[in-house]
């Protein structure tokens, strides 16, 4: 730097205080204006560099419909005394509002993007200027500049030639120095300057001070939280696409918003249209009851899961998911009352398990052989339509068969004779007693039981019973060209005629099948009180 002569500084020191006074005075009204706009400006930048360090996180709390995050956002942001009045909002009702957003002040707006649909808005941020509040600040410092001046032209000015370059330069210089190093974006070297001296340079650095240590907190909070946010967000993205079961989140018109790869897998093999924004419960077998379940969820504060099993079309099979449903609630609220809420929907495919289920519940109660109900669920399948009988006072007719001349055929053909003779006898008789009304059972060995809930007369069930008879007396072919013949012996009952017991009918059923062998094989008798003692 070129030393400056003492009669330069007396030169520099006399010019300096004659312009000051003219140009205080003469200029102090552009100043305003000029200042005025000035510092709007920098009042506008600034705000919008403090939206943009909330950027993400405003993001985060209006994707997630997050009221509690946004109302700390909004808070947060209208401590500055720059801002009047700030508004995060979203396009499903979400509104945190903070300060007075009423008056001309000047508006920034911060479109928020989709976090990872970057094409969609998921809300807009809203920040309010206090334009009384920067012009006041605006005149104060006028005010304040234009007396520095001509306080240092009237009084300071005979002495500036000789603290112009200790005082002033100097310490002027190592400040631009010093901010030279300065980078906004690296917070480590936001370092306090140092000052020693108490006149107007070391209150500028006072400020700079204050103003460095704010921006440093501003920035490593921001930085922290940056970090925090996306960890989540890497974490949760981990989770939602590489999860093995499928996941969806289904918004207030139960239309999915957004599926993992899991969840496309399951169904779009067998469905070519697009999943996003498609009707969730369209995709089931009945998606009127699930709609009804979905709406009841929303409407009860008390429902937050619903597990269910679920089937659908997968092309030509039918395939099955159990699906578990959870209200996203809000993390720092006990429940969510909107009810227009997201659900989560968590599914996977049990369509294996559900078949082995089926199966070992067909097995269960079916005879293996025949195919038809087993004793014990035969017995259990009775006593229901005995209840309603009872209670309807709808007669229940109730038949026990025994098959005649079958244990000749077993001796003579071998047992797989007997066995395709038992078939047959089966489809001959499902044949014939094959409505929603009808039950037909093997009880055991040879013998069958057949109920019927049909609105008939005692003459009618005869008559059917007498014709499965004839039916059962047709031959059968046991080998090839190999024929053989069976008849049965059928006894009668009908409830509640002849008892309320199934236990008692059943008796009185297996001893009237008994008179009809008595009486010479082939034969259908109902039961008759005085032909029977018990």
């Amino acid at each position: 730097m070129l030393q400056i002569s003492q009669k330069l500084y007396v030169k520099v020191a006399l010019t300096i205080a004659f312009i000051a006074i003219i140009i205080s005075l003469l200029a102090s009204a552009l100043s305003y204006y000029l200042g005025l706009e000035a510092r709007s400006q920098s009042s506008h930048i600034l705000a919008e560099q403090l939206s943009k360090t909330v950027e993400k996180t405003a993001v985060v709390a209006a994707y997630i419909n997050d009221a509690d995050l946004a109302q700390e956002i909004v808070d947060g942001l209208v401590i500055n005394d720059l801002i009047k009045g700030v508004k995060l909002s979203n396009d499903v009702g979400l509104e945190a509002i903070s300060g007075n957003l009423n008056g001309q002040n000047k508006q920034i707006s911060t479109f928020l993007n989709h976090p990872f649909l970057h094409e969609e808005k998921v809300g807009t941020l809203d920040v309010y200027l206090d334009q009384k509040y920067i012009e006041l600040q605006t005149k104060r410092e006028i005010v304040k500049e234009t007396l520095i001046k001509l306080f240092l032209s009237l009084i300071l000015a005979f002495f500036v030639s000789l603290v112009v370059h200790r005082k002033l330069t100097k310490p002027i210089q190592k400040l631009v120095d010093n901010f030279e190093h300065i980078d906004p974006h690296r917070p480590e070297t936001m370092q306090v300057l140092p000052h020693k001296n108490k006149d107007e340079i070391g209150k500028l650095i006072q400020g700079i001070n204050a103003l460095i240590q704010g921006l440093h907190h501003s920035f490593s909070v921001e930085k922290n939280l940056r970090i925090k946010t996306q960890n989540l967000e890497n974490q949760f993205r981990l989770i939602f696409e590489q999860a093995s079961a499928g996941i969806c989140l289904v918004d207030q018109n139960n239309n999915i918003s957004a599926f993992n790869p899991a969840f496309s897998r399951y169904f779009t093999p067998f469905n070519n249209e697009a999943l996003n924004l498609k009707h969730f419960p369209s995709l089931f077998v009945n998606p009127n009851s699930l709609e009804q379940i979905l709406n009841s969820m929303r409407n009860d504060p008390l429902l937050d899961q619903v597990a269910l099993d679920l089937d659908y079309s997968a092309g030509k099979q039918k395939k099955w998911m159990h699906c578990l449903f959870a209200k996203v609630t809000e993390q720092r609220m006990e429940r969510k009352k909107d009810t227009g809420s997201i659900i989560e929907v968590i599914l996977y495919d049990i369509t294996e398990r559900t078949e082995r289920e089926h199966q070992t519940r067909f097995e269960a109660d079916h005879d293996p052989l025949t195919h038809i109900l087993n004793r014990r669920a035969g017995e259990e399948k009775l006593n229901s339509m005995l209840d309603l009988s009872v209670e309807t006072q709808q007669p229940l007719m109730l038949m026990m068969i025994d098959l005649d001349k079958f244990k000749p055929i077993n001796d003579t053909y071998g047992h797989k004779a007997g066995d395709k003779v038992l078939q047959e006898t089966t489809k001959r008789i499902t044949n014939k007693y094959k409505s929603q009304n009808d039950v037909c059972i093997r009880w055991g060995g040879d013998e069958f039981v057949v109920a019927s809930n049909a609105s008939n007369s005692q003459q009618t069930f005869v008559e059917q019973a007498e014709e499965l008879l004839l039916s059962i007396q047709q031959p059968i072919e046991v080998h090839p060209s190999v024929t053989c013949s069976v008849g049965a012996s059928i006894g009668l009952v009908i409830a509640p005629i002849h008892g309320h017991d199934l236990h008692q009918l059943l008796m009185r059923a297996d001893s009237t099948m008994y008179q009809a062998k008595e009486q010479g094989l082939c034969r259908v008798e109902l039961y008759s009180a005085v032909k029977n003692t018990e």
